[in-house]
């Protein structure tokens, strides 16, 4: 297997991550028209949403056909005050003493079919912790589904046989210390070593960034307006062409 990309500041996530990556996600995403689109009641259930993002990023640390990376920097006690979203203090995670290192940042691929990488990034050197069951409470399921369906038909029509990026996401505290683009560019560099084209979804910010690390805008998809929202909610499919042709081989792995 050819040699992966340097992980530099990243590292594999690990089931010790999960309830850090609830409060990351919700921070992160909830500027993202996605978010405001779907979790119409994340205001009075703020605890549902994070929920929902910590079994969520578990499915991806134990799915052998993802990889999933987070970004770590010094801890801002402040940082709940830089997000839109609504963290509980009670939220399940303890807080560390300012400056300790913490995950700041995610990012999550699905592997192309047949990849010789399945199963190799799995990182469950702790147990995954007890969590409650999701109970949608901060979730519209009606505009959920319009957003999902859209999405992966938009996916199959454009990504068949080409690895994906998943997610994408840094605590607003954090912005600006480049870990949004250090994950986007570990992605493609990893394509570019394998030869396989990488696809995403990408709401408007996400498309931002990630044509500046190469990708190109394929076609924009847009969810229908209701009587609340009647603009609805615009994505859009986007892609980098790998350099390198060919399937990878040898052995050199993490």
């Amino acid at each position: 297997m050819a040699a992966q990309p340097s992980l530099g500041r990243l590292r594999l996530a690990s089931p010790d991550d999960i309830l850090r990556l609830g409060i990351v996600c919700t921070a992160g995403f909830r500027c993202s028209e996605q978010f405001i689109w779907e979790r119409t009641a994340h205001n009075q259930h703020p605890q549902s949403t994070i929920t929902f993002f910590r079994h969520a990023v578990a499915e991806f640390i134990k799915n052998p056909e993802f990889i999933a990376l987070v970004a770590v920097d010094a801890y801002n006690p402040d940082e709940s005050s830089k997000t839109d979203a609504i963290i509980p203090v009670d939220n399940g995670w303890k807080p560390p003493a300012a400056g300790t290192p913490v995950v700041v940042g995610l990012g999550v691929w699905r592997l192309q079919p047949g990849s010789p990488r399945v199963g190799k990034y799995q990182n469950e050197t702790a147990p995954y912790p007890n969590l409650p069951e999701y109970d949608y409470k901060d979730l519209d399921r009606k505009r959920s589904k319009a957003f999902e369906d859209l999405a992966v038909a938009a996916g199959n029509a454009c990504f068949t046989g080409l690895s994906e990026m998943e997610r994408l996401v840094v605590h607003p505290a954090y912005w600006g210390h480049g870990h949004g683009s250090t994950i986007a560019k570990w992605g493609v560099e990893l394509a570019d070593v394998d030869g396989v084209d990488q696809g995403v979804i990408a709401t408007s910010m996400g498309a931002r960034l990630f044509r500046q690390v190469g990708y190109e805008w394929i076609t924009d998809v847009h969810v229908k307006g209701d009587e609340k929202n009647p603009e609805g909610v615009t994505f859009a499919a986007l892609k980098h062409t790998a350099k390198a042709r060919g399937n990878v081989s040898g052995s050199d792995m993490i």
